[in-house]
């Protein structure tokens, strides 16, 4: 081999090996850069998504929060209420005169939501104290509270039932809702509520700890039909007939006030032509005597028609105005009972499940729908103010009753420590007398 040869193998071989060595090292860096872009991206994507996870924490934190704070203060606001709007209902309703079966409900309806709110409230006011562990919470105010707002739903079905029948069969309600068997309904209806839940509950104290739980016996029954049958006896069931009774009572009253229309131009028309056949009779040459005998014929059972006319026109604007009223009342429960009603079907009876943000948005959302649905129980006695003129009238009346009873009073208390001090007048009598006189008066009363 000669020196050039040689030379250039040697430059070659270098060559070669320069080529191979910049190679590897160009690979090495590409591999590097690769591996760095890859653990950079992967850190940001680790980044995002731990603050992703602590807003999602800050967010689930602020909603538990709210959720707490709601159901800690809900029910003291609406108790604060509602009841004493529905003692006040109470009292305004049972002063009217006449306590027809409609009215009797509407009393029933006081009663029943006075009750749910102050059951509701002791129950709350105890779980948040950590006592609704006791017996008494497990075994009467857990299902009293249910018992009291079931109660309520369906004694507004019986009311609305009542409407119904009363424009839809007049005279078949004279016969069906006397007041006693429409005291009987009420009784039946309830009684057999109280007894159902009561007796079906099944929750009772776990000896020896601080929790309650359901009767092994009652177990299966609770977890497979009770939670179902719970939720339509208190919302779907009195949801549904209050919403197609609601819908046929106005239907109803719309006919009839066509009806009643037709049969007032019907009755005007017979008061124009008996008024014409009377003139014309009045107009024959006849003795003045027989006139007169004629008049006064005609004249009795003209007033007799119209004070009957009077009777049944005021009737009428009684009916109307309960069935104003308590078509309102079953309106605003359909309204409040409405995103309960949703959430069950969108979500089932078991509620959203995990412990994720949109879970905790769910709860939320359910626990606005439990306050509008008990505000239900708080709001009655302003429905009756502001839409019914008669019981607005009572109502009024009630307060100037109270007024004038406490004026009399006073008064009365004067003119005695006046006449006390007339007769004391012939002795010298000093002020700090007088004012004793008149303060043992207003004592001894």
């Amino acid at each position: 081999m000669t020196t050039a040869a040689f030379f250039v193998t040697i430059t070659t071989t270098t060559s070669t090996t320069t080529s191979s060595t910049t190679t590897t090292a160009d690979f090495n860096t590409s591999e590097s850069t690769a591996t760095y872009a890859s653990t950079t991206e992967s850190g940001k994507f680790h980044l995002l998504k731990l603050l992703h996870g602590l807003t999602d924490s800050q967010e689930s934190y602020e909603l538990n929060q709210t959720n707490r704070g709601i159901r800690k203060y809900y029910l003291i606001i609406l108790a604060a209420v509602g009841i004493p709007s529905n003692i006040l209902a109470l009292v305004t309703i049972l002063s009217m005169h006449a306590l027809s079966p409609a009215t009797l409900f509407v009393v029933l309806l006081a009663i029943l939501d006075g009750s749910a709110l102050t059951v509701k409230l002791i129950g709350n006011q105890m779980a948040e104290d950590g006592m609704n562990n006791n017996i008494v919470f497990c075994k009467f105010l857990d299902p009293l509270s249910i018992f009291f707002s079931m109660a309520a739903s369906w004694m507004l079905v019986l009311i609305c039932l009542e409407r119904f029948i009363s424009i839809k069969y007049p005279l078949q309600k004279a016969y069906l809702f006397t007041q006693r068997r429409s005291f009987i309904m009420a009784s039946i209806l309830i009684g057999s509520l109280f007894i159902f839940i009561m007796t079906t509950l099944g929750i009772t104290r776990v000896p020896g700890t601080d929790r309650c739980k359901t009767k092994e016996r009652y177990k299966d029954f609770h977890n497979n039909i009770w939670l179902y049958l719970n939720v339509a006896l208190h919302l779907f069931i009195p949801f549904l007939l209050i919403l197609v009774l609601t819908v046929s009572i106005i239907y109803g009253l719309h006919r009839a006030s066509q009806h009643r229309l037709f049969l007032v131009r019907k009755s005007i028309d017979a008061n124009v032509e008996m008024s014409a056949m009377e003139d014309a009779r009045q107009e024959t040459p006849r003795a003045s005597k027989i006139s007169r005998s004629t008049s006064t014929k005609t004249t009795s059972p003209t007033a007799s028609s119209s004070n009957n006319q009077k009777i049944l026109t005021d009737a009428a604007r009684v009916e109307r105005t309960i069935t104003l009223m308590l078509i309102t009342a079953g309106v605003i429960f359909l309204v409040l009972s409405l995103p309960m009603a949703l959430f069950y079907l969108i979500h089932g009876f078991g509620g959203p499940q995990g412990k994720t943000t949109e879970a905790d948005r769910w709860l939320l959302y359910k626990q606005i729908a439990y306050v509008l649905i008990d505000s239900s129980h708080a709001i009655n006695f302003f429905l009756y103010f502001f839409t019914a003129k008669r019981f607005r009238d009572q109502l009024v009346r009630l307060f100037c009753c109270w007024g004038c009873k406490t004026w009399s009073r006073q008064r009365g208390l004067s003119t005695r420590a006046n006449r006390s001090v007339t007769e004391h007048s012939n002795r010298p009598v000093s002020f700090q007398t007088a004012s004793s006189c008149l303060s043992s008066a207003i004592d001894s009363d």
